[in-house]
């Protein structure tokens, strides 16, 4: 609860200061000052995650560049299309969906105002008014399950995704050749929550995958993510956050996280909504953009040979010698 509670006052923060800022200035400071308006992941702030992350690139881009940032959480609107609506209204330079849930309400809403620039972040649309930002999700999670393969005296590692979906089990194929690269005989168990705010089910699957034996479990479930890696402590087992370094959820368990750098999807978004005239296409983040990497690793066995080996697979992927599908 502390930890929601001080996100919410570094977003406020940002949105008080901002408001400052403009009334401080003459009114044409207001029309030239870009402002970005973002609606977050359903789980929203606090998730140390995803929505974390995001305000992170939001921080950025107001620190740095003098953005006015505004945001919304499913929390307060109760629908994506209310969220997007209301922002859109207020003609920002960029509305930007976090997300893949949100992007059929994204669209209806660029629909209705097609003079509006919008950003998605995790889906990809064909719209010409929205410009699109995904990563290779698949490249990070190939070194993490390297790196859980490396680890596991069982033989035999978990996943456990949020919900079924094309760009969840982007983690899980991903997870499955790393691991499969360093033991080809591995076990790679597989279970999704269908919820990325349920840490209860989140905990209640990891157990169930550690009495099979799993002793290494990869995440890729936003909040739900916390109850795994809070389960593979209590057991004496070890987990792989996302997105965010989750270490501080679970200490003694995490090895590392992938690190799905969502601040520099917000930053690029931000470069590219500069230029006149609407944004449209993808933009695609991996390894060798620096927007897909691991958290440094901890609480292992590892020697130096096994660190090389998982710097070699890197290495792989940036030379395009590893194609992870």
């Amino acid at each position: 609860m502390s930890k929601r509670f001080s996100l919410s006052m570094l977003a406020l923060t940002i949105g008080l200061a901002g408001c400052g800022s403009i009334i401080d200035h003459p009114e044409q400071a207001v029309k030239e000052r870009r402002k970005m308006a973002v609606v977050l992941s359903d789980v929203g702030l606090g998730d140390q995650s995803f929505s974390d992350a995001a305000m992170s690139g939001m921080s950025l881009l107001r620190e740095k560049e003098d953005w006015f940032i505004d945001y919304r959480e499913l929390s307060e609107t109760k629908s994506y299309e209310t969220a997007f609506a209301t922002l859109a209204k207020q003609h920002p330079t960029v509305v930007v969906g976090l997300g893949f849930m949100g992007q059929a309400d994204l669209e209806k809403v660029a629909k209705q105002y097609p003079k509006q620039q919008f950003a998605l972040i995790d889906a990809v649309s064909e719209l010409p008014n929205v410009l699109s930002v995904t990563f290779k999700e698949d490249e990070g999670s190939y070194l993490a399950g390297a790196a859980a393969a490396i680890q596991s005296d069982s033989d035999t590692i978990g996943f456990i995704g949020g919900m079924k979906s094309p760009l969840i089990e982007k983690f899980e194929k991903g997870y499955r050749a790393g691991a499969t690269a360093i033991n080809p005989d591995i076990r790679v168990l597989v279970d999704y929550a269908e919820d990325f705010a349920a840490p209860d089910k989140g905990r209640e699957l990891a157990n169930a995958q550690m009495k099979k034996e799993a002793d290494v479990l990869y995440a890729a479930a936003g909040l739900t993510g916390s109850g795994v890696l809070e389960a593979a402590e209590e057991k004496g087992n070890k987990a792989i956050g996302v997105d965010s370094d989750q270490t501080a959820i679970a200490p003694d368990a995490v090895m590392t996280s992938m690190l799905k750098q969502v601040d520099l999807a917000i930053t690029k978004i931000g470069d590219s909504v500069k230029a006149p005239g609407l944004q449209a296409g993808q933009i695609v983040l991996g390894v060798k953009d620096g927007a897909i990497q691991l958290a440094p690793i901890r609480n292992t066995n590892f020697t130096e040979k096994d660190l090389q080996r998982l710097e070699q697979l890197k290495q792989d992927i940036l030379e395009g010698k590893v194609k992870v599908q």
